[in-house]
């Protein structure tokens, strides 16, 4: 009984670490906290949600203004759903969007010579964000697809930046095919120890049996 307490013991205390690693949840209400401040920002302007379900919903915060301070979004995605998403697909009926035109968010300082910004292609806009490119980008510049380098993991977020002065109705967006990711290492070896707790009772209630 001693060697179970201790290994559901030590599961427990594993546990909570993996919940203070991750932190708190990250905002669904304004101020979206998935983005740093930049340019004239001190947050997400519009946050792109997936939601549980894998819909997107488009929120917005209404004190956050271009960051440019002209015609710039910063957008922020959170992943709130249970599995790893690879992309988003946005779109807009009225605006180009994706009509990138020289000063996106690796134009601003700190993030001119950030590690992200630095790796970028020649062929990159300079709108990108950390893990986040952009593709299938139509020609009138109204719809395109932001690709999550490795998938946005069930959580996670990461922000990028949009042309033009966006609010919650300027776009829409739906997500990728979510992936299931791997079980993470930290989580097979709490499956392990409990395994092994369990396998150590069952011998000593064996042994009394005989």
């Amino acid at each position: 009984m001693k060697v179970l307490c201790k290994a559901m013991f030590l599961v427990l205390v594993l546990t909570v670490g993996v919940f203070q690693a991750f932190g708190a949840t990250p905002a669904t209400t304004a101020p979206f906290t998935e983005c740093p401040a930049i340019g004239a920002d001190t947050s997400c302007g519009i946050l792109v949600l997936i939601n549980p379900s894998g819909s997107v919903t488009v929120l917005a915060d209404g004190t956050q203004g271009p960051y440019d301070g002209s015609d710039d979004t910063l957008v922020g995605v959170y992943n709130s759903s249970s599995s790893s998403v690879p992309s988003v697909n946005l779109s807009s009926t009225t605006l180009p969007i994706f009509g990138f035109d020289g000063d996106g968010i690796c134009t601003y300082t700190p993030f001119t010579g950030s590690g992200y910004c630095s790796s970028l292609p020649s062929s990159a806009s300079g709108y990108e964000g950390p893990t986040t490119t952009f593709t299938n980008i139509s020609t009138d510049t109204m719809s395109g697809t932001v690709v999550f380098t490795g998938g946005l993991a069930a959580g996670g977020t990461t922000y990028f930046s949009l042309e033009d002065a966006l609010t919650a109705a300027s776009f829409t967006g739906t997500s990728g095919t979510p992936t299931t990711p791997a079980p993470p290492a930290l989580l097979l070896l709490l499956t392990g120890l409990a395994a092994l707790g369990m396998w150590q009772l069952g011998r000593r209630f064996a042994g009394r049996a005989i």
